[in-house]
């Protein structure tokens, strides 16, 4: 098994997080996405990244080598963007390297930028290992939504370890054949061509077969359905989203103070 097979799945364990309703962690992750537009210092940011970390790692006890596998994916696509702040910004000159000129405004709100999407894609990854995409269907259903939508976000989160994996099995059989690690970037820029039109045509497959399995056993003949494990709201999984809106209304006063600059 590779070993970044379980970047997009369910971690099976038990904790707190793990036994809060699905929809108050899905509510968490908007509250930390939406608290993260409002944050204009890169300490807030800092805070948050933080805060979703130790409650990823401590109360979802979610292992360290998940995080430190997903670590390209959270961390790499914010490097990126802050760095395109850092040099695009307007502002006045601070460093120079090369060509490429970081301003004052770029180096302030490249960190912001970076925590920004850095603590999104944890908080979501955080959701994704603590929560049983069965259970996320089925609470979906209780407030009212028709079981056909609660089964296609189902089957999308269901598809990413499966897309995941065959990525994986193309990525090892291209380098078993070819020494992909060994070869020169114009030969790895085709071999990236030939994964994703490998993986699309696979995906193209299993998405067929999944339509029929659900058509030949009368998916969506009946209004209502029913579900083998019921899912019951427990109000104690409130306190995540009370804590961590108490930590932003805490992190944004300290910002208006002038605590941060």
């Amino acid at each position: 098994m590779a070993d970044n097979e379980h970047a997009l799945r369910y971690v099976e364990t038990n904790s707190m997080i793990h036994r809060t309703y699905p929809l108050i962690k899905v509510a968490w992750v908007f509250l930390v996405a939406i608290s993260l537009f409002i944050f204009r210092e890169p300490v807030s940011g800092l805070i948050m990244f933080l805060a979703v970390l130790m409650l990823t790692l401590v109360l979802a006890r979610v292992p360290l080598h998940y995080v430190l596998n997903s670590s390209l994916v959270i961390v790499g696509i914010g490097i990126l963007l802050m760095g395109f702040h850092f040099f695009s910004d307007q502002g006045n000159p601070l460093y120079k390297i090369g060509p490429l000129t970081i301003t004052d405004t770029g180096w302030h709100d490249g960190p912001v930028y970076f925590f920004r999407l850095a603590t999104v894609v944890l908080a979501s990854f955080a959701l994704i290992w603590t929560t049983d995409i069965r259970d996320l269907m089925v609470s979906l259903t209780k407030i009212g939504i028709p079981y056909r939508y609660a089964f296609a976000v189902f089957l999308a989160l269901r598809f990413l370890p499966l897309i995941q994996r065959e990525v994986d099995a193309v990525q090892a059989a291209h380098s078993i054949r070819g020494r992909a690690a060994r070869s020169s970037l114009m030969h790895r820029i085709r071999l990236i061509q030939r994964y994703m039109f490998t993986v699309l045509i696979n995906g193209l497959r299993k998405a067929e077969a999944t339509a029929t399995a659900i058509e030949s056993r009368g998916f969506g003949a009946y209004k209502d359905r029913t579900y083998v494990k019921e899912m019951k709201f427990n109000p104690v999984g409130l306190l995540l989203v009370i804590v961590f809106a108490a930590l932003i209304s805490a992190l944004v006063y300290l910002e208006s103070t002038g605590m941060f600059i």
